[in-house]
C-alpha cells in the first residue's frame, strides 16, 4: 500500500503510468474488433443533428469511455474524480484526445457540474459514470440526472460487451478487456429526465440494464 501511495504522489511517476495505459489502450485497439450500435433516435441526434448528448455507463466500463469519441466524430469531454488515482487515468483520457473535467460530490463537484454544461451549451457531449466513483455499484447518481434537467441534453446509456476481458478486483469489479478481443459498444435510447431525481435515477438504471441485455452483458 505504502508503495502504491509513493507512485500516485509522484507526478512523474503518476504521468509515467499514464503513457502505459495509453499504450496497452493503443494495443487494445489495433488488435480488436470493435463496433458501436446505436438508438436509431441517438443517431438523429448525434449523427444527423450534431446534438450534444450525456453519455453514461457504469463505473466498471470507464476503459472503454475513449471509444465513444469515434461516434459522431466530435470533441467529448469525461468526468474524472480528483483522487489520486483518477490522475492516471486522466493522463491516458487526454492522449486519447478527450477533454478531462475533474470533480466529484466530495470535492470539486460544483466546479465540474458548471464546466459540463457549458461545454454541453458549446454542443460538446459528455460521459459520465452515474455509480462513480466510489460507487455502490450501479446505483445512479443524481447528478447526472440533475445535468440533464438544467441542460436539456439526453442522456444515452451505454453498455459494453467484451469478449475477452479481466476483471478487477475493485469495487465495481471494473473490465481490463485483453487484446484481440470483439467488442460491442451499445447506445441505447435516449432519456430525457423531466420527473424527480429519484425518478430519474430509476428510469436511468432501467435503460442502463436493457442497453446490457440487447449486447448479453451482465452485472459484476
Amino acid at each position: 500500500m505504502a508503495k502504491k501511495r509513493t507512485l500516485l504522489n509522484n507526478r512523474l511517476l503518476a504521468t509515467v503510468a499514464g503513457f502505459l495505459l495509453n499504450a496497452y489502450a493503443e494495443v487494445f485497439r489495433l488488435t480488436s474488433r470493435i463496433r458501436i450500435q446505436a438508438h436509431p433516435e441517438v443517431d438523429r441526434l448525434v449523427k444527423e443533428q450534431g446534438i450534444a448528448v450525456i453519455y453514461a455507463l457504469w463505473h466498471r466500463h470507464a476503459f472503454f469511455v475513449p471509444l465513444l469519441r469515434s461516434y459522431g466524430g466530435r470533441s467529448m469531454a469525461v468526468l474524472l474524480s480528483t483522487h489520486r488515482d483518477a490522475q492516471i487515468v486522466a493522463v491516458a483520457v487526454r492522449l486519447r484526445g478527450l477533454t478531462v473535467v475533474s470533480g466529484s460530490s466530495t470535492r470539486g463537484g460544483l466546479k465540474a457540474y458548471r464546466l459540463l454544461r457549458r461545454l454541453l451549451e458549446q454542443r460538446q457531449s459528455v460521459c459520465i459514470t452515474p455509480d462513480g466513483p466510489k460507487g455502490p455499484a450501479e446505483l445512479v447518481k443524481s447528478g447526472v440526472i440533475h445535468l440533464a434537467q438544467q441542460s436539456g441534453c439526453a442522456i444515452v446509456p451505454v453498455s459494453v460487451f467484451c469478449s475477452r476481458a479481466h476483471r478487477l478486483r475493485s469495487w465495481d469489479r471494473s473490465v481490463l478487456p485483453l487484446p484481440f478481443a470483439r467488442v460491442v459498444l451499445q447506445l441505447g435510447e435516449p432519456l430525457h429526465p423531466r420527473a424527480g431525481l429519484a425518478e430519474g435515477q430509476a428510469l436511468l438504471a432501467d435503460r442502463l440494464h436493457a442497453t446490457a441485455a440487447l449486447v448479453g452483458e451482465g452485472s459484476p
